[in-house]
């Protein structure tokens, strides 16, 4: 005979392994939610890289530059790496900085095992190491902040070239703890930023320059620059007409490749569907500088702690995609459209549930069981007349397809109306009769406040519906400033070129807001599942 204790831990482990299961069943569907954002936190390397990682690599701001990246070659794995390193580290000694004799040694080893046999590894790798794989590898794991030509554009066509990338060190006057030194390069010489920050926390790179235009025809200044990995802040001012101009947003030193920083002053292209590329330049004070053709560029970079540089990697790919996008615009049109379905579906849909299961009409039985049949057919073959018909009446390339239908009420919801009303006493509506109330009235005042759960279910699937359409924009819009945030987030993958980061963060964006409707409303949503149907 079991005992009581017994039966009590009986009961304990089921419920555990219930539990668990529910934990676990947790942990696999919230996976690809948890693996769209962390990899919104990602940059474009960290997802092409040989291993990919569920959390984002750390960004560490480095104090000192040039600097060598240790963690680049962290996971080795292979025949003969405890023999092997020692040697390559003796083969590099001499052809590299002391500091990158370890790392250049292992980008070595790395090599060697994707070229070689295994079994021809150890002898063969003395001779395979040459100069030209140790000044690859050094390339690989050396980071340096690299400065190159500065370019200003007008409104009016003409490009000036204010720095000459020949003359780089000779253009900027630097303040700070920092110094320029003159590079040569086969494709285009630059300059490199040597600093160090334990010395001191802003570095300043200023020069007048003098256009062949009037500044105030200024569209836009461009530099040439190779980050360092550090993510510490860049941010320009331009000094021009007397007024001090500072970028809004700044540029930050993310990853290790060349790029253009573009800077501007607000103007046409802020209301344009354009990728913004550029950052804005506002006003913030007086200057000295007055010449029409004059203007003085300062390049100042910041210090940041590591804090700091989590925030800039985090919102990187954020403010990314709102930079590539009209995002607000593309919300203010999904918006638009959830609350005409929204109206048009809870107002249609009720309101003929209500004459099928309250009122007493010649042919209801039939009818309703047609249009219980158009459930049945496919939205693919309806597809090509309706976009016919809407053609026809002149709505192609307007909203009016995305939202007039809701207004004819669709059969799953009434059937689901329906079957709710069905249930609600007679006497109710008995009493609303004898005490002077019309169908109108009774619909208004006692139905619709008794279907509030169902509703509000409704108007969950109704919103998700509106949200997540693409078909339809997809079919029906042609102009991309008519676009809902779903054709945009498609149109967005196209403009980014396969960025995934971004992907990544507009997508977060777009599924988050569904994600706090659901937490909210999920109390009507069950109430209106499971009292659909109930009777009394």
């Amino acid at each position: 005979m079991k005992t009581s204790t017994q039966y009590k831990l009986i009961e304990l482990a089921g419920k555990s392994w219930i539990y668990v299961l529910l934990i676990a069943g947790s942990i696999i569907f919230s996976w690809p939610f948890l693996w769209m954002a962390t990899t919104s936190v990602k940059v474009d390397r960290e997802m092409f890289s040989e291993r990919i990682r569920l959390w984002p690599q750390q960004p560490i701001p480095a104090s000192q530059s040039p600097y060598i990246d240790t963690r680049y070659f962290t996971d080795l794995a292979g025949p003969g790496l405890a023999e092997l390193l020692p040697a390559l580290e003796q083969k590099v000694t001499g052809l590299v900085p002391a500091d990158a004799v370890q790392q250049v040694a292992r980008g070595c080893y790395k090599k060697l095992v994707n070229t070689l046999p295994s079994d021809k590894l150890v002898p063969a790798a003395a001779e395979q190491v040459d100069a030209a794989m140790v000044k690859d590898v050094l390339n690989q794991v050396r980071r340096h902040l690299s400065i190159g030509q500065l370019r200003a554009r007008s409104y009016d066509l003409q490009e000036d070239q204010l720095v000459n990338p020949a003359k780089v060190a000779e253009a900027w006057q630097v303040t700070g703890p920092g110094k320029l030194i003159p590079v040569t390069d086969d494709r285009e010489p630059y300059a490199d930023l040597h600093y160090d920050f334990s010395t001191g926390n802003t570095i300043e790179l200023s020069q007048t320059f003098t256009t062949s235009f009037d500044v105030a025809r200024l569209h836009r200044i461009e530099l040439s620059l190779r980050s360092d990995d550090s993510w510490h802040p860049v941010t320009v001012f331009v000094e021009k007409q007397g007024q001090r101009l500072e970028a809004v947003r700044t540029y930050d030193l993310s990853d290790f490749n060349w790029g253009i920083g573009t800077w501007q002053e607000p103007g046409p292209d802020d209301k344009s569907n354009k990728i913004k590329t550029w950052r804005l330049l506002d006003p913030v004070g007086t200057s000295a500088v007055t010449d029409p053709r004059q203007m003085k560029i300062t390049i100042q970079i910041n210090k940041t702690t590591a804090l700091g540089a989590w925030w800039a990697k985090a919102s990187r790919n954020y403010r990314l995609a709102l930079d590539h996008i009209p995002f607000w615009r593309y919300v203010a049109t999904s918006l638009f459209l959830i609350i005409l379905n929204m109206v048009g579906t809870l107002f249609s849909c009720s309101l003929v549930a209500y004459s099928f299961a309250r009122l007493q009409w010649p042919g209801r039985a039939f009818c309703f069981a047609l249009m219980l049949a158009t459930m049945m057919i496919p939205g693919q073959v309806t597809m090509i007349p309706n976009f016919l018909i809407m053609k026809h009446l002149g709505w192609y390339n307007t909203l009016y397809p995305l939202w007039v239908g809701s207004f004819f009420a669709g059969a799953f919801n009434v059937f689901l109306l329906r079957q709710f009303l069905k249930g609600i006493p007679r006497d109710l509506e008995d009493a609303a009769k004898i005490d002077g109330c019309g169908f109108w009235r009774i619909y208004w005042h006692l139905m619709l406040p008794l279907i509030k759960p169902t509703l509000a279910a409704i108007a969950i699937f109704t919103f998700m519906g509106a949200w997540n359409d693409f078909m339809g924009p997809l079919i029906f819009l042609s102009d991309q400033r008519l676009y809902p945030l779903s054709l945009g987030l498609y149109a967005f993958n196209v403009q980014a070129g396969g960025s995934m980061g971004m992907m990544m963060a507009g997508s977060l964006l777009m599924t988050v807001p569904v994600i706090i409707i659901f937490f909210f409303a999920q109390k009507y949503f069950i109430q209106g599942i499971t009292l659909t149907g109930m009777k009394g």
